[in-house]
């Protein structure tokens, strides 16, 4: 009897360390399914977003604030690399990651490929034209030299308002077509008068001319800028130590749009047609003469003239007859402080060419 108990009670132990045995091989024998892997994409699929919104509210060209031609397509191609991460199940996060960091750069890329401003610290004034419509021209250099319309009848009785025009790009109302004495005034400031200079403008000439004069302050009495009857970009100075005429070739063709530069200071007057320094010359010494007796005008050499030419000496108004007034379309006005360099002009002119 008792040999019969004790077998049974063997039977049972083993039987119950046989589970026990089973138990442990199921908890530590590592069979069981282990959690699945979580992927963050969170701050990727931001930045994709980003990216995204910069291509659509940007632009690209070769304006002022416009993005390099073929950098959004830089940058879309970042965007397409980095949501081809996201939507593979299988990528790991070290792959979001990395694709983090590659988009960042790119979007950096991106926005370091904006066109700034050519040397906004020296700015003193800049009429875009691209007004459209109204009386007025706005100044973007952001000292408030805002231009109004006009019409110089002493030069012209026919005189009248400058016209909205097309541009160089040939954008309706992006420009001003002025004619027989149309003007535009911007009152004086010493600042559009400085010692040395730079002036930037594009126009197309549309009559062949003795005094084409595109913009002036008082003449040759303060400055002037014009075509000649050989067209070509003439500027007179008048400085500390004399008055200055200055011509550059090539001659303008009639009908075609030119980006014109002047530089005056450090004794020389500098030109520059479409980006590319045309002409130097030495010898226009002493500093730019101030002249707070006249306005700037666009269109005309000077805000006021005289009746009759036998005051001249007296209260030095130009006379009428000895006055001027262009015949063409005017675009992008930059009056600068500074000289500007070949490579600041050639910016420019690569910043607002067709």
């Amino acid at each position: 009897m008792k040999k019969s108990k004790f077998k049974i009670l063997l039977f049972v132990v083993l039987i119950g360390g046989c589970g026990l045995l089973q138990n442990c091989s199921s908890d530590d024998g590592g069979t069981t399914t282990p959690p699945p892997v979580v992927v963050n994409t969170a701050a990727l699929d931001a930045a994709i977003t980003s990216a995204a919104n910069s291509i659509a509210n940007t632009t690209e060209g070769t304006a002022v604030g416009n993005y390099t031609v073929g950098s959004q397509d830089i940058l879309q191609t970042a965007i397409g690399n980095a949501q081809t991460i996201v939507d593979n199940a299988s990528s790991t996060q070290a792959q979001v990651d990395a694709a983090l960091v590659s988009l960042n750069s790119a979007i950096d890329s991106y926005n370091a490929a904006v066109i700034e401003e050519i040397d906004p610290d020296n700015l003193v004034g800049h009429w875009k034209f691209d007004d459209g419509s109204g009386t007025t021209v706005a100044d973007d250099s952001g000292n408030d030299f805002t231009g109004t319309f006009g019409a110089e009848t002493m030069l012209d009785a026919a005189a009248a308002n400058p016209v909205w025009t097309a541009d160089r790009f040939g954008t309706a109302d992006k420009a001003l077509l002025f004619d027989k004495g149309s003007k535009v005034t911007v009152p004086y400031n010493a600042a559009i008068n400085p010692p040395m200079m730079s002036i930037s403008v594009w126009i197309r000439v549309d009559e062949n001319r003795e005094s084409n004069r595109f913009i002036g302050l008082h003449e040759w009495v303060g400055y002037k800028f014009q075509t000649q009857s050989a067209d070509k970009a003439f500027f007179t100075s008048h400085t500390t130590e004399g008055t200055f005429d200055k011509d550059t070739d090539p001659p303008l063709v009639l009908g075609t749009w030119y980006h014109l530069v002047v530089t005056v200071g450090d004794g020389n007057t500098t030109f520059f047609i479409n980006g590319a320094q045309t002409q130097q010359w030495t010898d226009t010494p002493g500093t730019m003469f101030p002249d707070s007796t006249h306005d700037l005008t666009f269109g005309v050499g000077s805000s006021q003239y005289a009746a009759v030419d036998t005051d001249f000496d007296i209260d030095g108004i130009v006379p009428a007859a000895w006055g001027g007034y262009f015949h063409g379309a005017i675009d992008e006005i930059r009056i600068y402080k500074t000289i500007l360099s070949p490579t600041q002009v050639t910016s420019i002119f690569n910043a607002e060419k067709p």
